[in-house]
């Protein structure tokens, strides 16, 4: 643990390198000077106002530096490591890795675990961030005698994710610049010049795989009478990779020796990009007439919106009368990524003529200069204008081992010779020749609406950038984060748009560009976002190339706090799944991990408490679209009025279904499958369709009512048989309905409601035809009736399939028609009233309790399945009241009857008597 001293020179340090950061050209406080100036290491003389000092101390023991890396968000890397007493060439197996951020966060990695001897003495190692939260190692080790290249990924949890091959000893691998789009292995170009390479993707978010995601050759033009001499590789800033050529004329091989125009150097450059994975055709970018002794590359950079500046060096011998000499000269040769050249310039010859130097381009313009002394670590460093005028410099003293630099806000960064445990770090920021949009580390931009720390309305429907030459839409994107409570956690994602996307627009003037903001992006009070411009987001009018973007936790935006918002209950929610997703779900034996899974990412992309989201773990096929399945989620009311209301929330979820592709829910495994062409829409239809189901529930309760008062006035009546008979016709239009439109929903019910459908109404049929044949048969009056209405029987019989109730209506007696008085028999009365009491039992309660199945299996229990539970509830109490009045009303019929026959045998024995005592 660090004792408070420790943590008061790191707190001083994190403090104002912060500050640093964000206005760097700004002096700072003279009291954190004075603190620096009168501490035990006193800086040297050579220091200026601006000049930031920071001493880190490593809590383990005897680890030594190794190596830094910088990020462009201002993050410093150190390698520390365990030197090996006995080799000092060579380091102790293990590795440690230390990220101080520009916030003072600080990360501790140490990896646990021993690395073989072939990477560690003589020290085979290097690493490469790749996207956040991962690492990769890269170092040598044996594989069955031969010896290659292996990566090891690791987060920053210091756990293994996974270990890949990436070739032989001689690969070399370097990431794309933009670490969301991995990492690149080119092999060592061959004779002829042709170096295969192999492109990884970065670690997956939440599995931390790497795949390789394309592969080819960097091929050397094929001319005659060339030789390939060298080759050159650099990064683009778009996360692409240029690859350079040198080709000498040969001589040997030509008898045109002696023309003047021969050129006997050319350079061509090629370029690789993401996604076409298929390096352009080289272009010419330079040759010369001179027969220099040789070309080489020292760096490529990018320079601003005017393309690539690559420093060559040309080694030239001059001859003078007897005498020759050998003289390097430096270049800046100038290009485009389309290819076109730009100028071939010579480097000024006081920078030159030092043996040692580097020379790069600055991004506020300019040029960088780093001298070094021979036999000492000390260096100068100049700031130059583009016309190769000095403006400004500066140097560090021998006591400095070790330097780097930030290269995006221009500060340079060196590193005392370790004491104890302690590094004595010293960051000088360079000047700026061009401080337009220094508070967004990007001289291209003008302003930003809103910026840079504002506060905001967090219903804004678009943000804007203003960017100082007129500009296009591009490739890349531009993207929102919301940054998490816990530092230790990466920052939400909100939405992401590519400029091509058509919902970025560019203004009149084509400096202004409007990106539109959806309305779950700022949804959450009192909260700090980010926006993330990536490179090439637009690139220059003039020229097509790519300009810089804005690095994370720049361009910083808080929320107002919210109105505390309408309460609002429970709410149940559809959405649906792709085919992907559809055909994932029903090979799960366990679906409700499918359910588990997605309500977790839920939760993190919205964000929302894991327990505001739950399910009934129902779902279906989709009526229209039978390959796709749709999920029940129910968003459960807040309890308390500081969280977002259950609508709220169903809101936000549903913008995130509809801008999918344009949100987080694109990058998690699950919610990956939703189907954002469909809607994430409210499970209430039984409340849209309550009116309709209202007006027909009236109407059957009035149309039971009039045939129980016209039963209750004349028992005997049949005229009202007409109204028995509309319900069981719409009973079945209604069971028709949803056999053909919704069971399918279902499959397992598909089957139940085809038998307990289609076999009570053959019963119905056949015992219809029974009746019919029989009566006509045996039944002299009703043969008469029916020789005159032969047509009208058929098609009674037709719908006596329906239900062998619907006999009934030739009975009614309706309107006093002929039609409607056919005589039946006792027999066939007794038949239909048994019958009608079999369909209860046999079609009736079977589909009622199939629809019981149906709602405790579907999420949307719409207007159809409602109609046919109402309808054949309504069916049954009338067969049941009904059947049970006749039965007692047969009962009381007999019941009388019998007391008739009874009187009537006592009235006959007593007449007998009278008469008897007559006579």
């Amino acid at each position: 643990m660090f004792n408070l001293a420790k943590m008061l020179i790191i707190f001083i340090y994190l403090t104002s390198i912060c500050c640093f950061f964000i206005t760097s050209q700004n002096v700072l406080s003279r009291d954190i000077l004075s603190q620096n100036i009168s501490s035990p290491n006193t800086p040297p003389q050579y220091t200026s106002p601006q000049d930031i000092w920071y001493i880190y101390e490593e809590p383990i023991e005897d680890l030594k530096l190794y190596d830094t890396y910088t990020f462009k968000d201002g993050t410093l890397m150190i390698w520390m490591a365990f030197k090996d007493k006995e080799n000092p060439s060579c380091m102790l197996p293990y590795f440690h890795l230390r990220l101080i951020e520009r916030t003072g966060q600080i990360t501790y990695i140490d990896l646990n675990y021993t690395f073989p001897p072939e990477a560690v003495c003589p020290v085979n190692m290097a690493f490469i961030p790749l996207s956040y939260n991962y690492i990769m190692i890269i170092y040598v080790k044996s594989n069955n005698g031969v010896k290659g290249k292996y990566g090891l990924i690791i987060n920053y949890d210091s756990k293994i994710i996974s270990e890949i091959y990436l070739g032989s000893v001689n690969e070399y691998i370097t990431d794309s610049g933009i670490s969301e789009k991995g990492f690149i292995c080119i092999e060592e170009h061959d004779e002829r010049g042709i170096a295969a390479w192999h492109w990884y993707s970065a670690p997956d978010i939440t599995t931390g795989k790497v795949v390789e995601l394309g592969s080819g050759e960097f091929s050397v033009p094929n001319l005659l009478s060339y030789t390939f001499v060298n080759s050159f590789n650099f990064n683009l800033i778009d996360g692409g990779f240029g690859y350079a050529y040198i080709l000498k004329y040969d001589e040997m091989g030509s008898s045109a020796t002696n023309d003047p125009n021969i050129q006997y150097w050319k350079i061509y450059v090629s370029f690789l990009r993401e996604e076409t994975y298929s390096p352009t055709t080289p272009s010419l970018v330079d040759q010369t007439t001179t027969k220099l002794n040789s070309i080489e590359f020292k760096s490529c950079f990018y320079n601003n919106d005017a393309g690539y500046i690559c420093i060559v060096s040309l080694n030239n011998t001059i001859t003078n009368k007897d005498q020759s000499r050998t003289e390097v000269n430096y270049y800046q040769l100038e290009f485009l990524t389309t290819g076109s050249f730009v100028q071939f310039g010579m480097v000024p010859k006081v920078i030159s003529n030092a043996n040692n130097f580097n020379l790069s381009s600055l991004v506020y313009g300019g040029f960088l200069v780093e001298k070094y002394y021979t036999n000492t670590n000390a260096k100068n460093f100049y700031i130059l204008d583009n016309n190769g005028n000095y403006k400004s410099g500066g140097s560090f003293g021998p006591e400095f081992v070790h330097y780097n630099m930030f290269r995006r806000n221009g500060t340079l960064l060196g590193i005392k010779k370790q004491t104890g445990n302690k590094l004595e770090i010293l960051l000088k920021p360079l000047l700026r020749l061009n401080n337009q949009g220094a508070e967004y580390n990007n001289p291209a931009i003008e302003s930003t609406k809103p910026a840079v720390n504002e506060v905001i309305d967090p219903l804004i429907n678009e943000i804007t950038i203003k960017y100082g030459i007129p500009v296009r839409l591009s490739t890349a994107n531009i993207s929102i984060f919301q940054l998490n409570d816990d530092p230790y956690k990466p920052s939400l994602l909100r939405q992401t748009i590519s400029g091509d996307s058509k919902l970025c627009t560019i203004g009149s003037d084509n400096h202004t560009v409007h990106i539109p903001i959806f309305s779950s992006t700022f949804n959450q009070p009192n909260s700090s976002y980010y926006v993330v411009v990536d490179n090439n987001f637009v690139i220059s009018q003039e020229r097509n190339e790519p300009l810089l973007g804005i690095i994370k936790k720049t361009w910083m935006i808080s929320t107002k706090p919210f109105k505390i918002g309408q309460h609002s209950v429970s709410v149940t929610g559809l959405l649906r799944l792709n085919e992907e997703g559809s055909s994932k779900f029903l090979q799960l034996n366990h679906q409700s991990e499918f359910f588990n899974n997605i309500i977790q990412e839920f939760s993190k992309i919205i964000p929302v408490d894991e327990q505001r989201i739950t399910t009934n773990g129902k779902w279906q096929n989709d009526p229209t679209f039978p390959k796709k399945v749709l999920l029940s989620f129910t968003i459960n009311e807040a309890k308390s009025a500081m969280e977002p209301s259950s609508k709220t929330i169903f809101d936000n979820l549903g913008t995130l279904i509809e801008r999918k592709r344009f949100t987080a829910l694109s990058n998690y495994e699950y919610s990956s499958l939703i189907d954002e062409s469909a809607s994430f829409t409210i499970t209430s239809y039984f409340g849209k369709f309550l009116p309709l189901i209202i007006i027909f529930l009236v109407s059957m309760i009035i149309l039971i009512i009039l045939y129980f008062l016209a039963r209750w006035k004349n028992p005997e009546a049949r005229n009202i048989a007409i109204f028995e008979t509309a319900l069981i016709m719409q009973d079945f239009a209604v069971d028709l309905t949803f056999a053909l439109l919704r069971v399918h929903n279902t499959p397992h019910l598909i089957i139940p409601n085809m038998v307990f459908l289609v076999v009570p109404h053959v019963v119905s049929l056949l015992l219809a035809i029974n009746i019919l044949l029989s009566e006509v048969a045996m039944n002299p009056t009703f043969h008469t009736w029916f020789s005159e209405l032969p047509t009208l029987l058929s098609i009674c019989t037709i719908f006596s399939a329906i239900d062998i109730l619907a006999i009934n209506t030739l009975t009614s007696n309706l309107f006093g028609l002929k039609i409607f008085s056919a005589p039946l028999s006792q027999r066939s009365r007794d038949i239909i009233l048994w019958g009608s009491f079999i369909n209860i039992f046999a079609e009736d309660i079977p589909q009622l309790i199939i629809q019981i199945l149906y709602f405790n299996s579907v999420v949307t229990y719409d207007f159809i399945p409602s109609l046919v539970i109402i309808s054949g509830g309504l069916v049954i109490m009338n067969k049941l009241i009904l059947r049970s009045y006749q039965a007692l009303i047969r009962w009381r019929h007999r019941r009388d009857e019998i007391r008739n026959f009874i009187r009537d045998r006592r009235l006959s024995a007593g007449s007998i008597r009278s008469l008897r005592s007559n006579i």
